[in-house]
């Protein structure tokens, strides 16, 4: 459970049974992303007029897909934009994990400052906002891959290029189906590289498409047509070919299986039909010690 003192507030969390007990005096929960370990309980904020949810208008549009939240239950924060809520002033700085994610830095008329990083990888957008984030009394990181350092990922923009190199390789795509595994947010660098690459709309469940149809403007990358030549869908399925009808079993049985995740170091071998790249939208081990060093908070919670 992530509960800003500064705030008074939930960081990626909706338990409205635990509002009394945690004193919370702030009617806003921000929420980072909108990936569904950090949505749970969302719908909740539903039976309560005063909720509003902070977040960014790309998450805003997955909330109104995914969980029929309307745009007007949700305060809008651009990235590198500041807002003042009386008590505190929080600050939103792009996160460089899914579209539209955020990394909040709270700060109190005390100067107290806390940083709660939700998920994120280190880059520029965050390396550019350094000043902002040091020195922070608390700070809350997301440590998915910082407990071994085996976990170590090439960069994102060489293993879209590894990807391509695989799809385009003599026999592969267009002769073969392109299928790609992705959760229904998220490894939009890869998709949509990919999709302006090929010059094609890639075929995705219902919901993908409804969240970036929403979301609009470049990001309309995704169809229903399953005659696109380049598939998305989930890990499970992708990979294990778990939840198929037998028919899209056989197609995908036949096609070019990929997975960018940051667990192919351990699945690699696992695996031997599908195609494994340590692509991953969180830090690798180094970068999030390195982040956590730049940093340098006075108190520090893993997430």
């Amino acid at each position: 459970m992530v509960f800003s003192n500064v705030a008074k507030s939930f960081f990626d969390e909706f338990p409205f049974r635990h509002r009394k007990k945690l004193a919370m005096s702030s009617d806003y929960f921000f929420l980072s992303h909108a990936h569904s370990d950090h949505t749970g309980g969302i719908k909740s904020i539903l039976s309560s007029p005063d909720a509003t949810i902070v977040c960014s208008k790309e998450t805003a549009a997955a909330l109104k897909v995914l969980h029929r939240i309307p745009k007007e239950k949700c305060l809008i924060m651009e990235t590198n934009q500041s807002l003042d809520f009386d008590n505190f002033i929080v600050h939103a700085i792009d996160a460089n994990h899914c579209l539209g994610s955020l990394m909040f830095v709270v700060e109190s008329s005390e100067n107290e400052k806390e940083v709660y990083t939700g998920d994120f990888r280190l880059g520029a957008p965050i390396l550019n906002e350094l000043e902002l984030l040091s020195n922070p009394d608390h700070l809350w990181v997301d440590y998915t891959y910082g407990k071994n350092p085996k976990y170590i990922f090439p960069s994102r923009k060489e293993l879209i290029s590894e990807i391509l190199s695989l799809m385009l390789t003599e026999g592969n795509y267009p002769q073969k189906e392109i299928w790609i595994a992705a959760y229904q947010i998220g490894k939009e660098k890869l998709l949509k590289t990919i999709s302006d690459a090929l010059k094609v709309k890639i075929y995705a469940p219902e919901k993908k498409v409804q969240i970036y149809s929403e979301i609009g403007g470049d990001w309309d990358i995704f169809t229903n047509d399953p005659d696109s030549g380049i598939c998305v869908e989930s890990r499970r399925r992708v990979e294990n070919l778990s939840g198929l009808d037998q028919r899209t079993e056989e197609r995908l049985m036949n096609s070019l299986r990929i997975s960018p995740t940051g667990w192919a170091i351990e699945l690699i071998t696992k695996r031997l039909d599908v195609h494994y790249f340590p692509y991953s939208d969180h830090c690798s081990y180094n970068e999030v010690h390195e982040f956590i060093e730049l940093v340098n908070p006075q108190e520090i919670t893993k997430i």
